[in-house]
């Protein structure tokens, strides 16, 4: 699938690969709350700041990817109708 904000094509049901060989490190200079740093630092120490920030990363990515598939179906097919959003729950609540 394309996605036009992007260009990038992705399978809309992946999950995020580990490379093999790790990536090597980027430094970036942030400004965060201090208060978001201390509690992130008390749970973490000071070691596990950067992979905290990694995943909150890898997490607002894969979200924003998530809305561009959806932004791509809706655009593709139109919103779902109430009644199939129904039909879709009943099974759903069937099948439970």
């Amino acid at each position: 699938m394309k996605f036009p904000t992007t260009g990038a094509t992705i399978c809309p049901m992946s999950t995020p690969a580990q490379s093999p060989i790790p990536e090597r490190a980027t430094k970036r200079s942030i400004s965060l709350a201090s208060s978001l740093v201390d509690e992130v630092e008390e749970r973490t120490g000071k070691t596990g700041f950067s992979a905290v920030i990694a995943e909150a990363l890898e997490q607002w990515l894969a979200m924003a990817k998530l809305r561009e598939v959806v932004a791509a179906d809706r655009s593709e097919f139109g919103t779902v109708s109430d009644d199939a959003l129904r039909r879709a729950e009943e099974e759903w609540s069937a099948s439970a």
